[in-house]
């Protein structure tokens, strides 16, 4: 379900291995090219192209791989992939959940944290978590790139790993390397606590990662939104899983009364961490500026605006990410514009 950048990857992958898959996506551009041209896909392995007849024909369902909506497409599905944006995994949810086998699940690959809305969707025992662990895009509809390399990463939303967990692996790992976590909710609220930062400045800057990080405030400033983020997770029982399993977030944590500003020496290692981030990944550009520069609605739901909405419900302040999620929601309205300026004053008030 969702034939973007992430799934286009994943579909490539999967083909070529000769998995039996019916691929999805909304955006009639898509289905268009893949049926004319074939698929494109660049790793940093290699080149691959699947050509269109691929694409077109019968598999063992007996339906067409590449559709356009679900009214033509025949189940039970054992594996639901659903690759689309956060903003569209609800409404996915719901359309597919009845093509799902009686021990079929979903498995979620977004940005952000959407496990527990899938999950009231289709039951907490038909979701699977994931992480993308790799970067990804669309250069034209039908033609993908994996632009980083990383693990795709995926475990049970509670409880140790299964066999359905094991078997998902194998089949994931022909199109990319794929690990199981025991704690799949640490490490998707790790992936939320920088995404908070890098996706959602991004945005609202409209700035790539190396220049927003080369200046100090905007480091304090991802310093604090990090904390406030890691006050929340502690406060629901997560255990945060060390990012890229070597840095560990709480290594960047500032306590409450040290956020507002101000400099000590014991800040220069935090400082010398986000700068390396921001000099290793310095030509990331925001997946949420992309969206708003295309017109589609970001993703800030699932991500600050997430953090806001667990605070509430856990008594757990978060005035930065209620800023930003306000900040974002102004852009998108037309209220506001995006640009570096936006960071020199001070943050809007969050508006419920």
């Amino acid at each position: 379900m969702g034939c973007g950048a992430v799934g286009g990857v994943l579909t490539g992958g999967l083909l070529r291995a000769g998995r039996d898959l019916t691929v999805v996506t909304h955006n009639a551009a898509i289905t268009q090219a893949l049926h004319a041209d074939g698929l494109r896909l660049t790793t940093p392995a290699g080149r691959l192209a699947v050509p269109a007849e691929r694409l077109v024909g019968t598999g063992a369902l007996g339906s067409r791989i590449v559709h356009t909506d679900l009214v033509t497409v025949d189940g039970p599905f054992d594996i639901v992939l659903l690759a689309m944006k956060a903003t569209g995994v609800e409404q996915a949810a719901r359309a597919v959940g009845p093509l799902l086998a009686a021990d079929g699940y979903a498995v979620t690959l977004q940005n952000g944290i959407v496990e527990d809305r899938v999950a009231a969707i289709l039951g907490h025992r038909r979701v699977i978590g994931a992480l993308v662990g790799w970067g990804a895009t669309m250069d034209a509809p039908g033609v993908y790139q994996m632009t980083s390399r990383g693990d795709t990463v995926i475990g049970e939303l509670d409880g140790p790993p299964t066999d359905r967990v094991e078997t998902l692996k194998t089949t994931l790992e022909v199109a990319t390397p794929t690990t199981v976590s025991t704690n799949i909710l640490g490490a998707l609220w790790s992936k939320l606590c920088i995404n908070c930062v890098i996706t959602t400045l991004g945005a609202v800057t409209g700035q790539i990662l190396g220049q927003m990080l080369r200046r100090a405030a905007i480091r304090r400033l991802g310093l604090a939104i990090v904390s406030e983020v890691i006050d929340v997770a502690d406060a629901a029982g997560v255990t945060l899983e060390p990012v890229a399993g070597t840095l560990d977030l709480h290594r960047l944590y500032l306590p409450p009364h040290r956020r507002a500003g101000g400099f000590k020496p014991d800040l220069v290692p935090k400082h010398a961490i986000m700068a390396i981030v921001g000099m290793k990944f310095r030509r990331l550009k925001s997946s949420m500026l992309q969206s708003l520069e295309r017109g589609r609605r970001p993703e800030i739901d699932f991500m600050n605006g997430y953090v806001v909405t667990r605070g509430v419900e856990l008594g757990v302040n978060t005035p930065l990410n209620a800023a930003l999620t306000t900040m974002v929601n102004e852009i998108t309205q037309g209220a506001r514009r995006i640009d570096p300026q936006n960071l020199t004053g001070p943050l809007p008030r969050h508006r419920a």
